[in-house]
């Protein structure tokens, strides 16, 4: 077999590059928990507001319609 075919997308899928650049600083920096009060977590808390903003506009919407789950049976 010439290389890895992956069948399991529907699960979980690898990160594009581009991706994994962009996502890099959250995943060392700004990584705290953003529903709690610390520093750290308000970093986060603010990185959360802002892709909300982000995606609201690209998709026309206000940002408060915009909801975030942490995976796909919520």
């Amino acid at each position: 077999m010439a290389g890895l075919v992956y069948m399991d997308h529907a699960a979980t899928t690898p990160v594009h590059p581009a991706v994994l650049e962009a996502m890099l600083p959250y995943f060392s920096r700004s990584f705290g928990n953003p529903s709690s009060i610390y520093t750290l977590a308000q970093e986060a808390r603010k990185a959360v507001d802002d892709a909300r903003e982000t995606v609201a506009q690209v998709l026309g919407c206000r940002p408060r319609e915009v909801v975030f789950t942490s995976g796909g049976t919520e």
